[in-house]
């Protein structure tokens, strides 16, 4: 097995990060801002599937510090050419952790391989420990118990300074699937995912960065929160919500 290391997307520092719901004209606009100013990013090739199955606990604890405004996501990520009706299926998967606080976060993510992966989930593998204290606390959680509990799938097309100081991403396309996890052993590998619990109607705009925005992204960001839908939280947040039926009750709060 080759050894597992921290991946090279992951965060380098804390950093903002804002989400918005928009129509496809102000979206096709921030990506032609975008563009100009800003090269595509090389590790998200436009419109291929990330298809994302989130964690938590049988007490429904992430989500619930999620709702709270600070929880430490965890979550397992693929990407694919073309839309998978299953997860697990290829050779190795992203385990990634993100830290999510107010309107900052800090991910980090480790490449495995997808048969090891029930053998994290159960807190029998290890991860290599990190400076930030991310695997430390996630092998706290998992002591717990946790599972795949939900499924995101979108189109991206990202576009991110060469430097990595910031970061623009437009999601298309993107639903909120069910999935019908057994147990955390090799037996639940490749999982089937659906049905589609729920479709966003829009587009979600993220905005990252680290410290200053420049000039002619704070000014697209200003033009963003003028003509947005609304601000959005996680999609983790969200994906939860319409699970478990609480998403018209947060509408109408």
């Amino acid at each position: 097995m080759k050894n597992i290391v921290l991946d090279a997307t992951s965060d380098s520092a804390r950093r903002y990060e804002h989400r918005f719901l928009v129509n496809e004209a102000v979206a096709r606009l921030a990506l032609r801002t975008s563009g100009t100013y800003l090269p595509l990013d090389r590790d998200d090739r436009p419109y291929q599937w990330s298809t994302t199955a989130y964690l938590d606990s049988y007490d429904w604890r992430i989500f619930r510090a999620a709702e709270a405004g600070e929880a430490l996501q965890l979550r397992v990520r693929e990407y694919h050419r073309t839309r998978p009706s299953e997860i697990l299926a290829g050779a190795s998967v992203y385990l990634e952790m993100k830290d999510d606080s107010a309107s900052t976060s800090f991910k980090e993510r480790y490449e495995v391989p997808t048969m090891s992966l029930p053998g994290y989930l159960r807190g029998e593998q290890k991860l290599p420990r990190d400076q930030n204290g991310l695997v430390e606390r996630a092998e706290r959680t998992i002591a717990g118990g946790v599972r795949p509990v939900v499924v995101t799938q979108y189109n991206r097309i990202a576009y991110s300074a060469p430097d990595a100081s910031m970061r623009i991403t437009a999601d298309h396309n993107l639903m909120y699937l069910a999935v019908p996890w057994v147990t955390n052993d090799e037996s639940s590998l490749p999982c089937r995912i659906g049905p589609v619990i729920a479709r966003e109607p829009g587009v979600i705009i993220e905005v990252k960065w680290y410290q200053e925005l420049p000039r002619w992204a704070d000014e697209l960001y200003s033009y963003i929160r003028d003509h947005m839908v609304n601000e959005r939280p996680s999609k983790f947040v969200v994906a939860l919500r319409h699970l478990l039926g609480e998403e018209q009750r947060s509408v109408a709060q």
